[in-house]
């Protein structure tokens, strides 16, 4: 680039392609699968080079491009950048390269006004179609008809924009987690400074509490962890390091770098700025929230549809009637077109927008109070048409509070109960069966042993080995003040009312009702001081004050465990000096030469390394967090005051002498007794899932909902998570569910693929993920570009996909998914802006709660459209054929029209809208994709139920207006119309009675019971029938006046008569008018122009899943079975071949179909690369494919989530 391009600091003319120029990187461009974003271009490595030092550099291909992470020291990343690693930039230089680069912000997301809010409200089909009808109403000068017509308008708007008017601020959210100040070093000095002024090459200053203020590569750390939940998930703070991460690391696994917007816990550090603004890791998330596209709501767009097709018919009938009363009844033009207009107003739902729009609210207002706060109408019943969820794990499937689930002594293993940091749960120990003293009490766990509740004595003694984990432990448990109630979700998904929930079990230490308890220092000794309560120790702050701390080994990340030194009260009288080390285990069980016996602390032996070893690997493969507990007695003359980690190390040699003795060329003197430290126990720790979270899994399941585990967290963990949960099915099931679905008939399905990691995502493309996202539960290590590709795979295979989440890293998917659920409590701004659904307490069981009334909200809008569009349909059908049969008078007027459309499409489509859910709503399979509001049922209902009603209506007025030597006859007009006006209303009760189910029979006591509101409405609508055909003014008003008691009979005959005919037909309808009513009806949708179909890209996706993922298993939640071959031969060339895809009809090696990037065996291979802190974590390493493995047998055999050898 030239020099004077750069000192212009004009970057944005850098991104015009040519030689030289800056290269701007989109986002996405990291991995060969993100290729397909096409996002706003933000700064890559080379052009941060380039204009930090002015250099003419050539872009290098972005493969041969080392990231920041990956460069082996951060003096080489301050070097590139040209900058001092030790004095920082000077204030000139500082403020040349904030030209260049501009500011450290993110780039602001235009605002959606109020102007376009309400556009957006009134820009459908429908509502034009009413602003048409009262356009004409208008130049006709009928102004009653034009003020309900607009009127009706009015309403439904202001109610979209009442339950909606909040625009997007998802940017202007994740501005504000931006750190206001940073601490920098200029010219040598360190100065506070506005983060805002931070430039690449900055070297910034972080301790306790900041903010990270840009993305920095670290140059020292000193204990230095850092909480980023918010953009990886992790539960638990990040220790970081100054060695490099391999190139391919995801994001949480980059510990030799801070980012953006992350909060320091603890120690210190020092580091270089590398990216800033929306270079940095949040700016690529901001770029992302602005310029990902919502999803399309299905019920918008049928509705849309719906109107389309409303003003076809309105044009068509109009037309038809115009000509009919111009040419066959003889009016004139004027009187024609009146006539015509009145038809159409008649057809026109005014209602149903309003109507639809108060289901939707109705639907939030129900699930604000199950604790779902709904930000955007439509995704009411979008919720009901989710089949997948695509959840986060931490603080939604689990609770963000790390719980101690197992311990494990050299002679017991406990298993213990309860969730988070409430000390509520209970211990029970791991006994073979045989040896169960408690046959009543014992439960058995499926593994050849059996949990058994603790005596007396048992208890005593855990007590005795759970002290040192509270003594040797620098945090606190913190009781609060009411906390959250968890909600409480039965087997059909209903939530219930759970206000007594938190009694249950409530001991007299501690847990119960209204008491919240939150930690106060690192979550995993907090685990553990919690586990202490729940086996009955006292509170930590009582037993510290009776065991006094008499010395310190504070915890270090470089040595990985803390000692603390106590003086205790001997068993034989006087006191003794106890040791209690805490830490990992790999580096403790070298410190160790003994073992407690018997779970008594008086009693040890040699220590068993092998058997500590195999107890570590056991918990740590199931993705525990594995600590260790030892502890020795110190001799009474122990010098404490040189107590540290090198102390400890050495067995107890004094350091200032081994550093003499060193200083002299001569070893360390021995310390009098070597210090030998004795193993007590194994502390298993988790983030475990919620107890309602499984049973709502459960319920999920058995709706046909597939629950995918999206997480930051390591692929182990997610696993244990998943299996806890029942998303990822026990390696058990398995063959027995593949056996049971071969035994009924179904094609032999692929066994799902447990885990995919984050940069195994990274290395497919678009096709390669769409062939195995069906077929995986838990993706791990997640980045935010996995998470959109992710929810965006599932879509293009034709999937309604749920996304939840409550970081930052999160509000892109958010934004992508058909719904968006974020969390109220732990959530971020940015993620709420960018979600359609808000959980107020942050729980997995609210979502199911909401799809269940998410279902319901679906079927009564089906019921108000079964409803509403016959009986429109019949309104305007009965002026139509009036003249058709050449009647002298229409039987209704156009105000009589809209004042029936406005009393029962009001009050008795309110009353539909609140009909309670059908008993066996999440029995039910989620519906399809797309699937019609106006279905064959309706269609059919359209025509029958319209012909019937206007058969009665034009019967009765005929009659009412025969001669007056007919018996019944002779009214004058008036009372023959108020005798069509209240039959039509008559007609549209015993419908809505019929309605309320679609397809169960009304002749039943059910009618009577769940909705009392329908009882009232036919009580206003019968008020309201005598009122407007009684009351002198209103009657006349509406050209109508006073029946008799004849007609009064007739109309309550013609009531019964519709009620009877339509549960008749209900009977009928599905054995006998539906196989001649299907063909016909598929013929007309195959040849509805695309305009007026809801078949949009609905069926390229069912056709992708059909092809992608027809052998693939969908984990606990059964996914589409399919054969496997043909699975096999559908899969692109660089999609995975899933294991047992091509098992069932050949062999191994046989398959020809080559294996995705980073899942074929001559690609990455799984393997395990570190254990830190009882964590097996997932890496990538290159592998050549084994003699004589073909496709088959390397890539699909995909194991992922478990150790390789």
């Amino acid at each position: 680039m030239p020099a004077g391009n750069a000192q212009s600091g004009n970057a944005d003319q850098d991104s015009r392609p040519g030689p030289g120029n800056v290269g701007r990187k989109s986002l996405g461009t990291k991995s060969l699968g993100a290729k397909s974003l096409h996002k706003t271009s933000v700064l890559d490595k080379a052009s941060i080079i380039s204009l930090a030092k002015r250099t003419h550099t050539q872009q290098p291909q972005e493969s041969d491009e080392l990231p920041w992470h990956a460069i082996q020291t951060g003096e080489e990343v301050a070097a590139e950048l040209g900058t001092s690693a030790e004095n920082g930039l000077s204030t000139a230089e500082a403020e040349r390269r904030l030209q260049d680069f501009g500011p450290n912000k993110l780039t602001e997301v235009e605002k959606q006004g109020f102007w376009r809010r309400l556009w957006n409200q009134v820009n459908n089909m429908i509502i034009g179609l009413l602003f048409a009808a009262a356009i004409v109403e208008g130049a006709l000068e009928s102004w009653a008809e034009f003020g309900l017509i607009l009127g009706v308008i009015i309403i439904n708007t202001a109610l979209g924009l009442i339950q909606e008017g909040r625009a997007e601020k998802a940017a202007d959210a994740i501005k504000a987690l931006l750190s206001p100040n940073a601490t920098v070093l200029r010219d040598g000095q360190a100065a506070v400074l506005p983060a805002e002024s931070l430039v690449p090459g900055d070297v910034v200053l972080l301790k306790s509490g900041d903010k990270v203020p840009a993305d920095v590569r670290l140059l020292t750390a000193v204990n230095l962890q850092v909480q980023e939940a918010m953009l990886t998930g992790e539960s638990v703070p990040v220790s970081k390091v100054l060695h490099p991460a391999p190139a391919q690391a995801g994001l949480g696994d980059r510990k030799c770098m801070c980012f953006s917007a992350t909060n320091v816990v603890s120690g210190q550090g020092r580091g270089v700025v590398v990216a800033t603004g929306d270079s940095a890791e949040i700016g690529q998330i901001n770029k992302m929230v602005g310029t990902v596209e919502s999803a399309r709501n299905n019920l918008v767009h049928q509705l849309e549809v719906l109107g389309r097709w409303l003003v076809l018919l309105v044009l068509a009938i109009g037309l038809v009637a115009f000509l009919l009363a111009l040419l066959h009844a003889d009016q004139g033009f004027k009187e024609a077109f009146e006539s015509a207009v009145s038809i159409a107003v008649a057809i026109v739902p005014e209602g149903l927008p309003a109507v639809v729009t108060i289901v939707l609210a109705i639907g939030t207002t129900v699930m604000a109070r199950n604790n779902a706060i709904i930000r955007q109408l439509p995704a009411v019943e979008t919720l009901g048409s989710l089949n997948v969820i695509c959840s986060d794990k931490t603080g939604t499937l689990t609770k963000n509070e790390m719980t101690v689930v197992a311990l494990r002594t050299a002679a017991t293993e406990y298993t213990v109960s309860g969730v988070g940091y409430e000390p509520v749960g209970e211990f029970a120990m791991l006994v073979p069966d045989a040896a169960a003293t408690d046959k009543g009490a014992a439960i058995a766990n499926g593994s050849g042993t059996r949990s058994q509740p603790l005596d007396g004595a048992q208890r005593t003694a855990l007590q005795q080995l759970l002290k040192g984990t509270v003594l040797c432990n620098d945090s606190s448990l913190v009781k609060e003040g009411p906390g959250e109630v968890a909600i409480s979700i039965g087997d059909d998904g209903a939530a219930a009312d759970v206000a007594g929930a938190a009694d249950k079990g409530e001991k007299d230490k501690g847990g119960g009702k209204g008491v919240r308890y939150s930690p106060l220092g690192a979550p995993t000794e907090v685990a553990l001081l919690t586990a202490a309560e729940k086996a009955g120790l006292p509170p930590a702050a009582e037993l510290k004050a009776a065991v006094p701390r008499v010395g310190t080994v504070p915890f270090e990340s470089e040595h990985k465990f803390m000692a603390t030194v106590h003086r205790e009260q001997a068993e034989g009288g006087g006191s003794e000096l106890i040791m209690y080390v805490k830490g990992a285990p790999d580096r403790l069980l070298p410190l160790c030469n003994s073992q407690v016996v018997d779970n008594d602390l008086s009693r040890t032996a040699a220590l068993d390394p092998g058997f500590w070893k195999a107890q570590q690997a056991a918990l740590s493969s199931r993705g525990l967090r594995v600590l260790a507990l030892c502890r020795t007695v110190l001799p009474e003359d122990t010098d404490l005051s040189v107590l540290s980690p090198a102390w400890l190390l050495s067995g107890g040699v004094n350091p200032e002498a081994a550093a003499a003795a060193a200083a002299e060329g001569k070893r360390p003197p021995a310390p009098a007794a070597k210090l030998q430290l004795s193993m007590v126990l194994l502390v298993a720790i988790l983030d475990p899932p919620r107890e309602e979270a499984v049973r709502a899994v459960g319920v999920a399941h058995k709706a046909g909902i597939t629950v995918k585990m999206i997480t930051g967290d390591h692929a182990l963990t997610a696993v244990a998570i998943g299996r806890m949960l029942g998303i990822v099915p026990a390696d058990d099931e398995a063959p027995a569910r593949t056996a049971l679905a071969t035994a009924a008939g179904a094609r032999r399905p692929a066994a799902a693929v447990p885990v995919i990691t984050g940069p195994q995502v990274d290395a497919m493309d678009d096709a390669g993920l769409q062939a195995v996202v069906m077929g995986c539960n838990v993706f791990a290590r997640a980045s935010p570009e996995n998470k959109l590709r992710i929810v965006k795979a599932l879509q293009a295979l034709g999937q309604t996909a749920a996304m939840t989440g409550d970081g930052v890293n999160d509000a892109p998917a958010l934004k992508a998914a058909d719904v968006g659920v974020a969390m109220g409590i732990t959530g971020t701004d940015v993620s709420k802006e960018a979600a359609k659904m808000v959980l107020a307490d942050d729980n997995f069981a609210t979502i199911v709660a909401a799809v269940r009334e998410g279902r319901r909200v679906w079927d009564n809008i089906r019921k108000i459209l079964v409803f509403n569009l016959p009986v429109n349909l019949a309104q305007g059908f009965s002026v139509l054929y009036s003249y058709i049969l050449g009647f002298k008078d229409v039987p209704l007027t156009a105000l009589q029209v809209l004042l029936v459309n406005l009393i029962t499409s009001v009050t008795l489509g309110l009353a539909l809208a609140a009909e309670p859910p059908e008993p066996d709503i999440m029995e039910r399979q989620p519906r399809r994709r797309g699937k019609r509001l106006v279905g064959k049922l309706l269609l059919w209902r359209m025509f029958f139920v319209c012909h019937v009603v206007v058969a009665l209506v034009l019967g009765l007025f005929y009659w009412a207006g025969r001669g007056s030597d007919t018996p019944g006859g002779g009214y004058p007009l008036k009372q023959q119309r108020a005798e069509a006006f209240n039959t039509l209303v008559g007609a549209q009760v015993a419908y809505f009675v019929s309605c309320r189910f679609l397809k169960l029979s009304s002749f039943h006591p059910r009618v009577f019971f769940g909705n009392p509101i329908a009882y009232v409405s036919i009580s206003i609508v019968a008020a309201l029938m005598v009122f407007v055909t009684y009351v002198p003014g209103v009657n006349g008003f509406f050209h109508m006046s006073g029946m008799d008691g004849i007609q009064w009979a007739r109309v309550v005959v013609a009531t019964f008569v519709v009620y009877v005919i339509v549960e008749v037909e209900k009977a009928l309808v599905d054995p006998l008018f539906m196989p001649i009513l299907r063909p016909v009806l598929a013929w007309l949708e195959d040849h509805t122009p695309d305009f007026l179909s809801v078949r949009t890209s609905l069926q390229a996706g069912s056709k992708k899943l059909k092809s992608a993922c027809s052998g693939c298993a969908g984990g606990a939640s059964g996914g589409a079975d399919g054969d496997a071959a043909p699975a096999a031969r559908a899969l692109p060339k660089r999609g995975i071949q899933r294991r047992g895809s091509a098992r069932g009809k050949q062999p191994a090696a046989a398959a020809t179909t080559a294996p995705a990037p980073g899942l074929g065996a001559s690609s990455a291979a799984l393997s395990v690369v570190s254990e830190v802190d009882g964590h097996v974590r997932l890496g990538v390493r290159e592998a050549a494919a084994p003699a004589g493995v073909g496709a088959g047998g390397g890539a699909g055999d995909v194991e992922m989530g478990r150790p390789q050898p």
